[in-house]
C-alpha cells in the first residue's frame, strides 16, 4: 500500500486559476525539499482533472471515506495556500476546514499551514474554530501581516510571516510590452460597481484586454469590454502568453496582482478584500479606492520568498 508524505488541501478543483497556481507552487516546494510526486496526494473538488493536470494522486474532498482512507496512510496534511479560514459569506468554511484538520490529527497526520491568510472572521465561532485548527499545526506560514497577528493572538507556535507562495513560481523570462494592451481583471464583489464607475472613464480610449481567472470573472468584464477581448486564463502557461503583451495591469483578484508582479508589469489593484490591499502594500503598487490611480512597476520578488522551503523541509523527515 502506497504511503504519502503529504496530503494537500486547499480550494482545489473549482476552476479558479489562483488556487491552481497555489497547488502548483505547493507541489514544487515539496519536490524541491525531496518529496517526490508519488508521495503527494491532493484533496480536490475535481480529482480526475487535478490528477491529469499535476500528475499526482487525488481524492474527492467531499467523500468522507476517501478522505479517511487517505489520511490513514499520510504522514502530514498541508493546508496549501489561500484564505481557507474566513466567514465572508458563511461560517461553513471555517467549520469544514476545522473538521478536516481535526480528522487528520485523529488519524495521525501532522498538520502544516503554508501560504495562508485568515479572515475576515466576523463571528466568535469562526475565530474559535480558526484558533483551534491553527493550534493543531506544527508550523504556520502566512502571507500577510493581519493573518500573522491573528496567529499570534491565537497563541500559535512556529509562525512565519512571508509572501504568497505563488511568487515562488519562476517564469522562463519576462518582459512587458510598453506599446501593448492594458490588462484588466474584475470579479464579482459588492464593490464591483464602484470600481467599474471609477475605472471606466480611463478605459475609453485604451487598448484593453480582459483576464478572467475564473468563469465568474467573465460577466463583470463584459461591463467594460466586448466578449471577444476577454481571455479565460487556465494555467501558468496561459498567463505567460497573456502578460507578455501587456503594458500595464489593473485588477481585483489577488493572483492577478501576483502574476503581474512575477511578470514585471506596472500594476494598480482594486482592493475588494484586505488580502488584496495587503498585497498591494507589500508590492509598492497603488490601490484604487475612491479615485483612479495609474499603474506603477511593482517591487521585484524578494529572495526571502524562498525561505518557505526551509519552513516545510522537515516534512521530508516524517
Amino acid at each position: 500500500m502506497r504511503r504519502y508524505r503529504a496530503a494537500l488541501l486547499g480550494y482545489y478543483g473549482f476552476g479558479n486559476l489562483g488556487d491552481k497556481l497555489l497547488l502548483q507552487s505547493c507541489i514544487e516546494i515539496l519536490k524541491r525539499n525531496g518529496i517526490s510526486q508519488e508521495k503527494i496526494v491532493v484533496l480536490s473538488n475535481n480529482p480526475s482533472e487535478t490528477s491529469e493536470s499535476f500528475h499526482v494522486d487525488s481524492v474527492n474532498r467531499w467523500k468522507v471515506r476517501e478522505v479517511i482512507h487517505t489520511f490513514s496512510k499520510s504522514d502530514s496534511l498541508v493546508l496549501g495556500g489561500g484564505g481557507l479560514f474566513q466567514d465572508s459569506t458563511s461560517v461553513k468554511s471555517c467549520v469544514w476546514y476545522w473538521g478536516i484538520v481535526k480528522l487528520a490529527r485523529i488519524l495521525g497526520c501532522k498538520v502544516y499551514a503554508l501560504g495562508q491568510s485568515f479572515g475576515p472572521l466576523n463571528s466568535k465561532l469562526s475565530f474559535v474554530l480558526t484558533r483551534s485548527a491553527l493550534n493543531s499545526c506544527m508550523r504556520i506560514h502566512v502571507r500577510d501581516e493581519p493573518s500573522y497577528n491573528i496567529a499570534l493572538t491565537s497563541k500559535c507556535r512556529n509562525v512565519t510571516l512571508g509572501s504568497d507562495i505563488v511568487m515562488t513560481l519562476k517564469p522562463d523570462s519576462y518582459s512587458h510590452d510598453d506599446n501593448g494592451y492594458m490588462l484588466v481583471n474584475l470579479r464579482p464583489s459588492p464593490k464591483l460597481n464602484d470600481f467599474v464607475r471609477i475605472i471606466k472613464p480611463h478605459l475609453t480610449h485604451a487598448n484593453i484586454k480582459g483576464a478572467a481567472l475564473s468563469d465568474e470573472d467573465i460577466e463583470p468584464l463584459k461591463m467594460i469590454m466586448n466578449p471577444e477581448d476577454i481571455v479565460r486564463v487556465k494555467s501558468f502557461d496561459d498567463a505567460k502568453d497573456l502578460w507578455r503583451g501587456a503594458s500595464s495591469a489593473l485588477g481585483m483578484r489577488l493572483h492577478f496582482g501576483v502574476l503581474s508582479r512575477i511578470f514585471r508589469v506596472p500594476l494598480s489593484m482594486m482592493p475588494y478584500d484586505v488580502k488584496v490591499s495587503e498585497f498591494a502594500k507589500q508590492s509598492g503598487v497603488p490601490c484604487i479606492v475612491d479615485s483612479y490611480a495609474e499603474p506603477v512597476m511593482p517591487c521585484e520578488i524578494p529572495e526571502d520568498v524562498y525561505a518557505v522551503d526551509e519552513v516545510f523541509s522537515e516534512i521530508k523527515s516524517l
